[in-house]
């Protein structure tokens, strides 16, 4: 795809905020395999990489192992295929349209498999719930989960490999973020007015929804790891957390004002969160104690936020286009540099230490244009490769051990492919 270029606000910006630009990198070969649509395992041609990086909303603060009901996500090499093929157990199949291959070998899909993404609601499940642009998921070893994301909303699981959708809660008034640790769902509901929202928790397979914690500022990010819950208020800037058995909210970053605390991820020592307004990534200790800017202030618009065991990859927006920056969590007002620029929006990241997943929006209206794509690049910046294009306003991503997941605003598909 045809990338645009930033126009001179956004450079100039980003010229104070990372110290300027960064060189191209090359391209390598990192030897992953995409689906087979139009753009599929292609290079994106405009997304050079320079230097520099869930979930995306929703994401966990870890990804599911065996996830999408598949065997393997890669290549056979021992089968030569002819063009459109790739061998899979030593068959050469079409990764495009072969619902037990994907966009990739082994990748399950028990609905549709189209230019090699799976719808993963059933074709015959009737009308599917209808979700606003404020629509989010994530991924557990058994289920995909999403959240409408608008009044009078509902809380949505479907089996990794695709079927019906089943309601886990419904009467929520606009639930968005969430996690899952396979037994229980964390989610965010943004609330119907000035902080009236609440993180809750509500077993996989549905039932009622206990309150963690009430009174929330428009909850807009949730993480779980083995004990806690966190989550940011974007309402007020405050970031909290809590005990996932015996609610007790924390509060472990007061309230700094609307747009302070946006996305965050978790490790064994720390919280790290975007500030949109200050343009800066921060960090705090679970634990709780002084914020620490990790980088620099004054990027412009960090977005959604991804960490591997040493950087976080995040996106910075203007209002003339978007890159993906990274910085070293351990730094202290560290240059973020450069990942991939160009790009018009990204409305998603998640991250294995190998590789960066990424959903590239629109910046054409209106928003739920066909013309979303999902990418992978390397954490190096090597090798954009789209790995689906023609998408409806893609939405948070999440991963598992073989899959990327995403949510299209536009028509509120429930889609995946080989990661």
């Amino acid at each position: 795809m045809k990338k645009r270029v930033l126009a001179a606000l956004w450079a100039a910006a980003m010229a104070g905020a990372c110290g300027g630009s960064s060189s191209t990198l090359s391209a390598g070969n990192d030897g992953g395999g995409g689906g087979s649509d139009s753009g599929s395992g292609s290079s994106s041609g405009g997304s050079g990489s320079s230097s520099g990086t869930g979930s995306s909303s929703g994401a966990s603060s870890g990804s599911s192992s065996g996830g999408s009901g598949s065997s393997s996500g890669g290549t056979d090499a021992s089968t030569t295929c002819g063009a459109g093929k790739k061998s899979c157990g030593g068959m050469c199949v079409d990764t495009g349209n072969d619902p037990q291959n994907c966009g990739g070998c082994g990748i399950v899909c028990n609905t549709t498999c189209a230019n090699g993404v799976c719808q993963l609601v059933s074709a015959d499940a009737g009308t599917p719930p209808v979700v606003g642009d404020n629509a989010c998921l994530t991924v557990d070893a058994k289920s995909v989960y999403w959240g409408t994301g608008q009044a009078n909303g509902s809380v949505w699981s479907v089996p990794v490999a695709g079927g019906v959708p089943v309601q886990v809660v419904g009467g929520q008034a606009a639930p968005h973020a969430m996690a899952s640790d396979g037994t229980t769902l964390y989610f965010g509901d943004q609330g119907a007015g000035n902080c009236t929202g609440s993180v809750e928790a509500v077993p996989v397979g549905g039932g009622t929804a206990t309150p963690i914690a009430m009174g929330q500022c428009t909850p807009l990010d949730v993480v779980a790891d083995a004990t806690s819950v966190y989550w940011t208020n974007t309402g007020d800037g405050s970031v909290w957390k809590s005990d996932k058995s015996n609610p007790n909210p924390v509060n472990l970053v007061p309230a700094a004002g609307q747009g302070h605390a946006g996305y965050l991820r978790v490790d064994a020592v720390n919280v790290y969160f975007t500030d949109q307004v200050g343009g800066v990534i921060n960090r705090v200790p679970i634990a709780g104690g002084a914020v620490t800017a990790v980088s620099t202030s004054g990027i412009p618009g960090p977005g959604h936020l991804a960490i591997d065991s040493s950087t976080a990859y995040f996106g910075s927006h203007s209002n003339t286009g978007a890159a993906m920056l990274t910085v070293p969590l351990a730094a202290s007002g560290g240059t973020a540099n450069q990942l991939v620029v160009n790009l018009p929006a990204i409305n998603g990241i998640e991250t294995d230490g190998m590789h960066v997943w990424f959903a590239e929006a629109t910046d054409v209206q209106p928003y739920k244009a066909s013309t979303g794509e999902i990418h992978r690049v390397t954490v190096a910046g090597k090798n954009d490769t789209i790995l689906a294009s023609m998408q409806n306003g893609p939405n948070c991503i999440a991963v598992d051990a073989t899959s990327i997941y995403w949510i299209n605003t536009g028509g509120g598909t429930i889609s995946k492919t080989g990661k």
